[in-house]
């Protein structure tokens, strides 16, 4: 079997078609793409496929967030791997050769991640370094780019889907590295990362607002899911206690932007606090 037999490369969209061209035109047209539209542009799907033979776009029925899309997306699988790839990264030529020639020399592995350029990680990350020629076993990669073994997936489980944004890649590793799978770091393989640009949508206060939510709502249910309440309560409770005061003073500085977004991240924590789904969204308009 070769890379383009073996491989399924996976985008989640939501506004991106002025950057998810990018990506997709460093990817061999003979290996297969799925591409998750959450915002249901029709006109999207119909230049991407168009234009990208190898290209698949799938539009659900609503917004399915990050980790719902990724799912929708694993779940048309066919090949022996799958790749999932953020908008907003760059290839370099050799990214997807790498990444498959590791997975087919490393054993017992439910996901591999390239190195990005600029990212350092932390010495805590690594569980052992150099299990072959720089790539190491870890208990924590980078979500922008994850090769997965999807032998191995579908029993770890995929994404959890009460989960909109954040946190899902975390999720998986936990879950991965209980059932004794291993996650690995491929320096050889390596990407660019942009973030913070994976849509076109021009209110990007209403991102902002929407992603601060997301981030505090999503930290307190992953604690809360894999550690317990009360250590979800001890990660979140001074998150809790600056967003109350930074909303305050900038309420009474009347910087409204600013005191949106700590309203969002408020917000976030005590809807999760409370136990309440997942329900903030951007607003379009």
């Amino acid at each position: 079997m070769s890379l383009k037999e073996d491989l399924t490369v996976l985008f989640v969209s939501f506004y991106s078609k002025n950057i998810i061209e990018k990506p997709i035109g460093q990817i061999d047209r003979e290996i297969p793409i799925i591409v998750v539209e959450n915002s249901q542009d029709l006109k999207l799907k119909e230049h991407l496929e168009k234009k990208y033979p190898n290209v698949k776009v799938v539009i659900p029925d609503y917004n399915s967030g990050n980790g719902g899309g990724a799912n929708i997306a694993l779940n048309l699988v066919k090949s022996k791997y799958a790749l999932y790839l953020d908008v907003d990264v760059s290839l370099t030529k050799s990214s997807l050769e790498e990444l498959y020639n590791s997975a087919n020399e490393l054993k017992n592995f439910s996901i591999i991640g390239p190195s990005i350029d600029g990212l350092k990680y932390k010495k805590n990350y690594f569980i052992e370094k150099n299990v072959i020629d720089q790539v190491h076993s870890m208990n924590f990669i980078t979500g922008c780019a994850l090769f997965f073994n999807m032998n191995v997936l579908n029993q770890i489980g995929n994404f959890d889907e009460n989960i909109f944004l954040y946190y899902e890649e975390n999720d998986l590793y936990v879950r991965s590295l209980k059932k004794n799978f291993k996650i690995y770091l491929n320096e050889k393989a390596k990407i660019k990362h942009i973030g913070n640009v994976s849509t076109d949508l021009l209110n990007k206060e209403e991102i902002e607002i929407n992603r601060n939510w997301h981030l505090m709502w999503s930290n307190f249910y992953f604690h809360k899911k894999h550690y317990g309440i009360f250590f979800a309560y001890y990660k979140s409770i001074f998150k809790l206690i600056t967003a109350c005061f930074k909303f305050s003073y900038f309420f009474l500085l009347r910087k409204e932007i600013k005191k949106r977004i700590y309203l969002a991240r408020l917000s976030g924590i005590l809807n999760a606090m409370q136990g309440k789904k997942s329900w903030h969204r951007t607003k379009i308009e």
